[in-house]
């Protein structure tokens, strides 16, 4: 049987997934460039430091109360939401274990008022039950159930689904442990250090409020020089008020790294995702694969870099798809000093008879720009990142991104600033004050497409 262009990609990447994925079986989790772990994490119940005991449960009780300040909330070209906003965001997480059996509960809730906007107000939540199985310290199995609601959505809707995340104890590549409180503990029960929030990026965006139902199971699998890990997930997503716009999505991701040697590692991470929406008959398959080399920390420096390729088939247009590769350099100054710098090139090449695509490709870079899947574009995106402790009390992040998209076959392009400065002190170990600055511009020859935000950010979250 002869095969079409589209389905040799599919065949080639595949058989290249299945053999990584028989390589890890036989002898050696990361994410992008994530350095595999060098032994076995300990077994045992987690630490109860931070937590408050309750019936054999560990209980991580937050709250969170915050303001917002902005000229353009929704990065709107046009209609813009402008003023003051006040929030609070109270969640529980609920953990027990025996070391071989943890079960985690989590929940939150937030609540947003704009005072001087009063078209919108948001009440958002979720709650998650997961199920970890550990017959082995280097197996586990893991089974998750996610309940979210959203009032704010994407212009765009990621073809590949993120990860649901939670706050959870889990064991870093270090041998630490990360508690759900975010307190980093040594193996010898020391509190070590603090996590720090992720970056919280919002592009153009609507008030388009939805509900979505989230079920997954992985197993992960350590090696004596490597790991694996293997995540099915399913998704619904139904939008209160346009129904047309539900869709589902079917998701198999697979992570593999092992070590060449004491001091290079290769990996590999794959993900394949079917999303269906309920108004037409059609459905969108889409893949992204890559695969690299990165280092552990020599002297001052550890890098990574990799290549794959991505690409979309929607029923009734014809294949999308190029090639992706990027790579990250991290430099260590000091003790307290982190710099680091990430680069991610993204071809996407569709045909002129592709129709119009509500699913985003996905841009493992943070950055406010969304681009179709039915678009023929180089997105070539960047990010220049620092990480500062002033003093065990005083933590100062800040990251300068910029993304060019180009398209193909068009003198159409958009260039894309994120910057966002954030300062986090720890007045107790149960109370933390944050102020976070992010500017966020998009420029373009394309009409109606400009628009820039400010938005300032202030904080105070307890820990009971």
């Amino acid at each position: 049987m002869l095969l079409t262009q589209p389905n040799r990609i599919i065949c080639t990447l595949a058989g290249t997934f299945l053999f990584a994925v028989a390589f890890a079986a036989f002898g050696t989790t990361s994410s992008l460039a994530q350095e595999p772990p060098t032994g076995v994490p300990a077994g045992g119940p987690p630490s109860s430091i931070g937590a408050i005991p309750f019936n054999g449960w560990l209980l991580y009780p937050t709250l969170d109360l915050f303001a917002q300040s902005s000229n353009n909330y929704f990065l709107n070209p046009q209609s813009k939401l402008s003023g003051w906003g006040f929030g609070e965001s109270p969640s529980m997480t609920a953990e027990w274990s025996n070391g071989i059996h943890t079960t985690t509960l989590y929940g939150n809730f937030t609540h947003i008022d704009y005072p001087t906007q009063n078209e919108i107000n948001t009440n958002d939540g979720e709650a998650t039950f997961t199920q970890r199985y550990a017959p082995l310290r280097d197996l586990s199995f893991t089974f998750l159930g996610d309940y979210t609601h959203r009032t704010i959505a994407s212009g765009l809707t990621n073809s590949i689904p993120t990860a649901i995340t939670t706050p959870s104890t889990q064991v870093l590549p270090n041998g630490n442990t990360q508690l759900p409180n975010g307190l980093i503990v040594s193996p010898t029960g020391q509190v070590v250090g603090q996590s720090n929030p992720a970056l919280s990026v919002k592009g153009i965006s609507i008030v388009n409020p939805y509900d979505q139902y989230t079920a997954s199971a992985q197993v992960d699998k350590i090696f004596s020089d490597g790991a694996f890990s293997l995540n099915d997930t399913v998704r619904q997503t139904n939008y209160e008020q346009n129904p047309s716009q539900d869709f589902s999505s079917n998701s198999i991701s697979g992570n593999t790294s092992f070590w060449l040697g004491p001091v290079v590692y290769a990996y590999m991470n794959g993900t394949f995702a079917n999303d269906t929406p309920a108004a037409t008959a059609g459905s969108s398959q889409v893949y992204r694969v890559v695969g690299g080399l990165g280092t552990r920390q020599l002297g001052l420096l550890r890098a990574s870099a990799y290549y794959g390729h991505q690409g979309s088939d929607t029923d009734g247009s014809p294949w999308a798809g190029g090639e992706v590769y990027g790579a990250v350099l991290t430099y260590y100054p000091t003790p307290v000093w982190t710099v680091s710098m990430s680069l991610d090139r993204t071809v996407n090449i569709a045909s002129t008879q592709s129709g119009p695509s509500n699913f985003a490709l996905s841009i493992p870079v943070p950055t406010p720009l969304q681009v179709s899947l039915s678009s023929s574009a180089v997105i070539t995106a960047t990010t220049l990142s620092t990480n500062y402790k002033f003093s065990e009390q005083l933590n100062a992040a800040g990251s300068l991104g910029y993304t060019h998209v180009r398209d193909v076959g068009s003198p159409a392009w958009e260039d894309a600033w994120l910057a966002d400065v954030a300062l986090r002190y720890d007045l107790w170990r149960d109370l933390t004050l944050s102020l976070e600055y992010q500017y966020s511009s998009i420029v373009s020859n394309i009409a109606f497409t400009n628009a820039n935000r400010n938005l300032v950010t202030m904080g105070a979250l307890y820990k009971f």
